[in-house]
Order: C-alpha cells, then structure tokens, then sequence
C-alpha cells in the first residue's frame, strides 16, 4: 500500500458499527472509506466506497453523514492514546444528529440528568438503521474535534461497491 492509509480494525464488535473498513488519504482534504456493516442502511450499505471530504467543526450541519473517530470502549467515549502511526486509527460513519444547542435526540443523555440540549463543543451522531447502530445512544456525545471528514450531499456520485 502506498501513502494510502488502512484502518487498525482489531477488537471491533461484530454487528452494528458502521465501521470504515479501509481508508485512504487523498492529499489532506479527501479520505476514501469502505463501509463495513449495515448501521447506516440504506443510505450506504456494507462494501460501498465513499469519497468523505476533510471538515473543521464549523463546517457541519445537522443531518450530514461523518466520518468520525471511533470511542475506545463501546459504552464509553475515551479517547486513545496517540500512536505512532498516526494514519491507522478506527473510524466510523455516522449522521450528525444534533449540534451545539440543539435538543438532545430521543435516547441520548447528556453528562447530567437535566441537560436538555447538546453543550458547545459536541454533537450527537446516530447509525440510520437504529437496531445495528451502536452511536450516540450508546457512546455518548461526541467532541467535535472528533469528527473528521463529512460525505457530500449526494453520496451516490462518488461511491461504487468493492470488489
């Protein structure tokens, strides 16, 4: 493999996480991702390859599929340590659910009970097919310095099945 980059997929739940099997970097602002598992059904499935495009927190917007950095511990959002290789790392891809001051989606919780809206600096991010997702109901809320790349608005123009 060239200056591509893999993703390190060791210790991963079986079903549920729409995990990005493999992902290349395309100069610094486009990173080529494999979709593993159905959590995002139908919007992409197992095997489809997307073309997500590098994004700074200021850039989201409610509603757009993320590629993100994966929590270390399902059940928890801990963050890992930095390695060596910085260009192997776990990811996934989500949909941006909520932002900084939108109200908390049905089944997420905020770090205290009566928190009612996602707090500066964070965002809520869920699987499209709810019962293989493991998201935001699960991990919690997600820095936004988390979230690395989005998909572009029509996905199908720069994704094909792997072979």
């Amino acid at each position: 493999m060239n200056a591509s980059a893999a993703i390190l997929l060791a210790g991963l739940p079986a079903a549920g996480l729409a995990l990005l099997a493999t992902a290349a970097v395309r100069g610094r602002r486009r990173l080529r991702v494999t979709v593993s598992g159905d959590s995002m059904a139908p919007a992409l499935a197992s095997g489809e390859v997307v073309v997500a495009h590098r994004v700074g927190p200021s850039g989201l917007r409610t509603g757009e599929v993320v590629v993100l950095l994966k929590p270390t511990a399902p059940g928890a959002w801990r963050w890992p340590e930095p390695t060596a290789r910085p260009h192997l790392r776990p990811l996934l891809v989500k949909r941006l659910a909520a932002l900084p001051g939108d109200p908390l989606p049905p089944g997420v919780r905020g770090e205290h009970e009566a928190q009612a809206t996602v707090p500066a600096g964070y965002a809520a991010v869920l699987g499209d097919n709810a019962p293989a997702s493991t998201d935001s109901r699960a991990f919690g809320l997600v820095p936004l310095d988390r979230v690395v790349a989005r998909l572009p608005e029509r996905p199908q123009e720069v994704r094909h099945r792997s072979s």
